[in-house]
């Protein structure tokens, strides 16, 4: 026998309605986020290369079906899935998480599907966070700074497939996910083609990227760290053979919160092919109001005859801000969203103009 709840408060991500069952549960909700930007970006992401700068007003966002169904056993076991199709603002669909996960309590759980696994580089309340150069949640691009945050294998990697245990034992939280398949989607095309350090990349195996991680929480303070490292070492190799993927990193970020105030510190580092990558950030969230620094340093040792620039260390600085309006037109729901960053990339021996900045209103509606 069925009932109908309709469920939504603060603490949960979706005001959403709920069918319960005997035994099980299935719940319909979802959110509206829509952004009006205005950012100074370059044509491409790469800084050595290209100094034009263009102000942007653009629109992005979108709508969001969040679909989540559980069924539990007598015995205590379960089983539970989540869909979140994406309808975004140019008229593109996606989705965000799709996966299915089963186990119980007394013994973990296995997930297998599109998701994320633990944040090892939380920025707090995220509403406009770019940098000049990428990120490791996005795509390498060859001459950009690349700011490492342990999240080459946290997950939604392309056409790769993604699988984690993950188990709660007391206050410590401790998951291992592996990411298989085709990441030579990590490297974006520049010149046309995928290129690292002026070399162009070739697939030659799928990757085996593992990613063990824990938590522990400790009243209000708590600590999470983690790593990852590509098992298949010359799934992704260079024009001389070299083994590009042979990539190792990690990842640590510390959290306190006590009423109003939550704060973090963060660190990652990456140990690549001729390439370290170290990131620190820290960012506090006082009630309303964001503040948060990110600092990146990359080295490169060696580059192909003609990129020679790339070579050396390279600098960036990043700092962000954000405010939320709440309850706006006494909605429980809708809320509005203030953004800003500015970001410098310090090019060694380099008159390139590399600093970026840019500013967002963020709508979001939760239904």
């Amino acid at each position: 026998m069925l009932g109908l709840l309709v469920a939504g408060t603060a603490a949960t991500a979706n005001a959403e309605v709920t069918w319960e069952g005997n035994k099980g549960r299935l719940s319909l909700g979802g959110d509206v986020e829509f952004d009006i930007n205005v950012a100074n970006k370059q044509e491409d992401s790469n800084l050595y290369r290209n100094d034009g700068r263009d102000d942007r007003w653009d629109q992005t966002g979108r709508l969001l079906l969040d679909i989540s169904g559980e069924r539990v056993a007598d015995s205590g076991a379960y089983a539970k899935f989540k869909a979140q199709p994406t309808l975004g603002s140019s008229g593109g669909v996606g989705s965000d998480d799709a996966w299915f996960a089963f186990g119980r309590s007394d013994v973990g759980e296995m997930k297998i599907g599109r998701f994320e696994a633990l944040d090892l580089f939380p920025l707090g309340q995220d509403v406009f966070v770019e940098h000049s150069g990428d990120t490791s949640s996005g795509l390498y691009t060859d001459g950009s700074a690349y700011l490492y945050m342990a999240k080459e294998a946290r997950g939604r990697a392309g056409d790769a497939g993604h699988v984690m245990v993950s188990r709660q034992l007391g206050d410590v939280y401790l998951e291992l996910a592996t990411l298989f398949g085709d990441r030579s989607d990590l490297f974006n095309v520049v010149d046309g083609a995928r290129r690292y350090h002026g070399h162009e990349l070739t697939k030659e195996k799928d990757s085996i990227v593992v990613r063990p991680a824990l938590r522990w929480q400790a009243g209000d303070f708590s600590w999470a760290l983690g790593a990852e490292h590509n098992l298949v070492e010359d799934a992704i190799i260079d024009a001389e053979g070299r083994k590009v993927a042979r990539r190792t990193g990690y990842g640590t970020t510390f959290g306190w919160q006590s009423g109003l105030i939550k704060a973090n510190l963060n660190a990652a580092y990456l140990d690549a092919l001729n390439e370290e990558n170290l990131t620190l950030g820290a960012n506090v969230l006082f009630d309303k109001f964001g503040l948060g620094y990110i600092y990146g340093r990359n080295k490169i040792d060696e580059a192909a005859a003609g990129y020679e620039y790339l070579e050396g260390t390279q600098k960036s600085n990043t700092v962000y801000t954000s405010y939320r309006f709440d309850n706006v037109l006494d909605l429980d729901n809708f809320g509005i969203l203030l953004g800003a960053y500015w970001s410098d990339f310090d090019v060694e021996e380099s008159t390139v103009a590399t600093d970026r900045y840019g500013a967002r209103v963020r709508f979001k509606y939760v239904f």
